[in-house]
């Protein structure tokens, strides 16, 4: 197995008790950044981090894309929302899918899009297990409540084409799909915040560690 993978592995599963985990050579350097540890800050003579585990030219292009479709979002949304909030009173289904649509979408932008940004800069994740639970959740309540949302409005166009004479069931209807989505999206995310053994909860927010040491084990396995 590729002993520096362990070592990180082990350090993040033992964040006070980290000297204990390294070799006799390693060392513990709070430096982070190009060359400056990564994950943790660990440096160690003999030992270097995996790609992955250093803030590289490819975490820079991934940091500058997430922010330039952060903010194409943003204004995108926000202009959406205010508009129909605005003309609420003349509200119709359609405007009712569309809102409910953006505030999907305003879930990724300004969940999914800062947290990915804020991975790919420092490479690691310090906000503590509570908050890597919490933010993982929206973040896959956004993804799966924009693609619901998107299945109602074909279904309630279906509809309307197939019976346009029931415009009272199809008010009806719609809220109910509304609300079905909603409910769904909130169970098929439920499983990130759900806990699954030692560790569980950080897994996702430090996947690139945790993943480069199951990535090693794997192969151990295969050779065994």
């Amino acid at each position: 197995m590729n002993r520096t993978a362990e070592v990180f592995a082990d350090v993040l599963w033992n964040p006070n008790n980290t000297t204990a985990s390294l070799p006799a050579s390693a060392s513990w350097n709070a430096t982070r950044g190009v060359g400056g540890g990564g994950v943790g800050g660990l440096s160690s003579e003999g030992y270097s981090l995996p790609r992955e585990m250093t803030f590289t030219s490819d975490s820079l292009i991934a940091v500058i894309f997430y922010a330039i479709l952060l903010v194409i979002g943003a204004a995108g949304n926000l202009t959406v929302f205010v508009t129909l909030f605005r003309a609420r009173q003349r509200r119709s289904r359609v405007n009712r899918f569309i809102m409910h649509l953006c505030l999907a979408d305003m879930i990724v932008v300004f969940i999914m899009m800062p947290l990915e940004i804020g991975w790919h800069l420092t490479v690691s994740w310090e906000a503590g297990d509570v908050a890597c639970r919490g933010f993982m959740f929206f973040r896959a309540l956004g993804f799966y409540l924009s693609s619901f949302i998107l299945v109602v409005i074909s279904v309630d166009r279906l509809c309307t084409v197939v019976r346009p004479m029931k415009s009272q069931e199809a008010e009806r209807r719609g809220k109910l799909m509304l609300a079905l989505a909603w409910i769904l999206s909130a169970v098929a995310s439920a499983p990130q915040v759900s806990p699954r053994g030692r560790g569980s909860g950080m897994c996702v927010c430090v996947c690139v560690c945790v993943c480069v040491c199951e990535r090693e084990r794997e192969r151990e396995r295969e050779s065994e």
